[in-house]
């Protein structure tokens, strides 16, 4: 197989930038074909694929180090049958991820429709308020109300805050379903252990 294209035709090809595929390369998850005397990289269609597939893991969210296990599940197997147990192996985990992971962009594209919505038909506060009062303002989404506050901003979050029934409990008395984790003093959260790992 001949290889004929450039860095900027795998550019071009993935609409990743010519850094980002040299980033692969010294990761060691790509490897041009030919390296001419100049220092010229020339790759095959096969090494376009692999980009291609390099670029969609990276999109469901794996690791440098996730991908690199995937790009090597044919390592070691000796045998069609070998390579068929241990691509199950592999990739079923990722699988699930991927899954949460498009669950998760669901919520938020609703959330974004839901606030474009909320947004187009008017937030019912005075147009010369400052935009915490959109914050408050009835039904606004999450995205508005995070995105719209400011602390020591108006007051109209702490106005809004001790008008609620919560926070005229005598006592301190936690509302019904506290989460226990905030007694234990673990967050719990999700992804809480996570580290990124490096965008190219």
């Amino acid at each position: 197989m001949r290889a004929e294209l450039s860095s900027g035709d795998l550019a071009r090809a993935t609409g990743h930038t010519v850094r980002a595929i040299r980033f692969y390369e010294e990761e060691g998850l790509l490897k041009p074909a030919v390296v001419s005397e100049g220092g010229h990289r020339r790759y095959t269609p096969d090494d376009l694929e692999r980009l291609q597939l390099i670029c969609d893991l990276r999109e469901l969210g794996l690791s440098i180090c996730e991908i690199r296990s995937v790009l090597e599940i044919r390592t070691g197997c000796r045998t069609a049958s070998e390579f068929a147990l241990r691509f199950q192996q592999v990739l079923a985990g990722h699988l699930e991820q991927a899954q949460r992971r498009i669950e998760r962009i669901r919520r938020v594209k609703k959330e974004l429709l839901d606030a474009l919505e909320t947004l187009g038909k008017g937030i019912p506060v005075a147009a010369d308020q400052c935009p915490c009062a959109v914050a408050e303002a009835a039904h606004a989404p999450r995205i508005v109300r995070v995105l719209a506050r400011q602390a020591g901003c108006c007051g109209h979050h702490e106005l809004a805050a001790a008008s609620r029934p919560e926070a005229g409990r005598a006592g301190g008395e936690e509302p019904a379903g506290a989460p226990a984790a905030a007694e234990a003093g673990g967050d719990g959260g999700p992804g809480s252990g996570r580290s990124g790992a490096p965008e190219a």
